[in-house]
Order: C-alpha cells, then structure tokens, then sequence
C-alpha cells in the first residue's frame, strides 16, 4: 500500500485512463482523488467518452476514493487549477498525474522519498518525473558508477507527473492580472544566461498578458520564478507521455520517452542542490524552442479570431 495522496485529472481519453489506472492498480494508493473535466456542451459522443473514462475508476483494493466531477467543460488550465485547489484543499502534499501520464513503478517512491526531504525546503516547488534526453539510462548508468546524484535542481517545472506541496501551490493563479510587462526581466534574468532565452520567456509572458491567455504549463514557470524557487527533475525518465502517439508532427512525437526503474536515489551534496544551467540550456533548446514552440503556435492559432471567418 502507497500511502502518498494520488491525484489523477481525467478528461475523455478512455484507454489511456485505463493503462494509467492499470499502474495505480498495483501500487495501490490508500488516497485516491480523481477529477474530470466536463463534456464540451452539445456534443453527445464527447459526453459519452468523459463517462465512460470515468467509469475506469474502481479500485479494488482497500482506498480512500475521493472524485470531483465537472458538469460544465472548463477546459485543460482551468480544470487543472480547480482540480489542485480541490486536492490540496483535502491534503498537505501528494503527486499528481494525468489521462495520460503513465509512470514507472519507482515514481512513487522516487516522489514520496524526495517529498520528505524537501518539505521544508520552501524553495523546492515541484518534484518532476519527466527527463528529456534520449537515451537517458545508459548516461544515467555512467553517472552513478561515478557517484553522482539520481537527480538536479531545474529552472523548469516538468509537469507529465509530478509531486509538490500545498505551500508551494496556495497563491498559484492562472491570471496575468498581478504583473506588469516591466516585471518579467526581473523575474526570468537570474535563470537565464543567455539573451536568446531571456528573450523568449519575456516574449512569451508579454504575449500571454497582452492576449489574457492562458498557457498553463508557462504560466506554472513563471510562478517558480516568481518566488525565486527551483524544481526536481530526475537524470532517468520516469513518466511516458502516451499522448503524443497519435500527433501529427514528428517534433512533438519525439517528446515521448520510455520510463526505467531507478531507485535507490543517490542525493546530490548541499552545495550542488542550486540550478543545473547545462541542463537548462539542452532543455529550451531542444523542448521549449522546437517542439515546445508547435504546441504553443497551435494554442494560439485557437484562441486568436480567424480573419479568414
């Protein structure tokens, strides 16, 4: 039995629920909180997929089930700020998951270890189970033959699985409202090194506030940054992102990582707990500059007005 709070958010994705579930299935969380977003008003046949991944959930083993059910579609930001206000409402820290997120075994450990020992670390916000190299288990072989830790300290919060606190989440909001375009350079300088990606976070806020748009995965950045804190990221991908199998574009494909075992966690020395900027960098060039930058182009293209309508 796990005894970390689990939350997983659900929409309308039936067999992917179903394979996530399966892992959940075996680790058995004595916690499990469930919300799912609403159908899209209308559309019978997306009103019978959200029901019917909602009848996915039945665990079987001894569990506190805990559903939050939206009538209404809110749409993925805003159901996944109304579903972590909802859980860490219930509960002081615990790991979150989506439809299709499917975590290794060893996430769950891997979560629940690094939630103790960062509790009380107020700069430490989210503990990641995503890691973008391919071939991330034979370099992370070689890194702990030589010792090293199992994991580092990210400007950027990974968010295909992931683990956090309530203190961290209290004041997340998904409104611009508090900022003033003059803020963003102070906020992303002391992350970024280089003018190219200064350039582009400050962009992209400003873009996000001019539009009042909602990009949840940048938005949760730009909290981070905000309270001058860091994220986990591990050296060996834990979490497979099943979503991307059926994109279209080859770049967003390629995100998909296969998920490996890797407990027991070597812990980095104290005075290496600061930000990894090598890895910071491999990161915005090969996932928010490329493949990252098809997805954001495509959530603009559905919120800008069609000149052509």
């Amino acid at each position: 039995m796990f005894k970390v709070p689990v939350l997983l958010i659900l929409y309308n994705r039936i067999e992917e629920t179903h394979t996530v579930f399966q892992v959940l299935r075996t680790v058995q969380p004595t916690q499990l909180y469930v919300a799912g977003d609403g159908p899209v008003p209308e559309t019978p046949l997306d009103r019978k997929r959200v029901y019917q991944t909602r009848s996915v959930i039945q665990p079987e083993w001894p569990c506190q089930l805990h559903t939050f059910w939206q009538e209404k579609h809110l749409g993925k930001p805003h159901m996944i700020d109304a579903a972590l206000k909802w859980f860490f409402h219930e509960v002081p820290e615990g790991i979150v998951l989506f439809e299709d997120t499917v975590p290794s075994y060893d996430f769950f450990p891997y979560c629940e270890e690094l939630l103790d020992r960062y509790r009380n670390n107020e700069r430490i916000f989210t503990i990641g189970g995503y890691y973008f190299h391919h071939k991330s288990r034979k370099r992370y072989n070689k890194r702990i033959k030589k010792g090293k830790s199992s994991y580092y300290f990210s400007a950027y919060a990974t968010t295909w699985g992931f683990a956090t606190w309530r203190d961290r989440w209290k004041d997340f909001s998904l409104s611009m409202d508090t900022y003033k375009s003059e803020d963003f350079p102070n906020i992303v300088t002391p992350y970024m090194r280089k003018q190219r990606q200064r350039g582009y976070w400050i962009r992209r806020f400003n873009s996000m506030k001019k539009l009042n748009a909602i990009y949840w995965d940048y938005r949760l950045n730009l909290h981070v940054w905000a309270h001058q804190g860091l994220c986990i990221s591990p050296y060996l991908n834990l979490v497979t992102n099943i979503g991307f199998k059926k994109q279209s574009k080859r770049k967003i494909r390629r995100l998909r990582r296969n998920a490996y075992p890797i407990m027991p966690l070597v812990h980095p020395d104290k005075e290496h707990e600061k930000q990894d900027y090598t890895a910071d960098r491999y990161m915005f060039k090969h996932i928010y500059k490329r493949a990252y930058r098809y997805l954001f182009r495509d959530w603009l293209k559905g919120i800008l007005p069609n000149k052509n309508q």
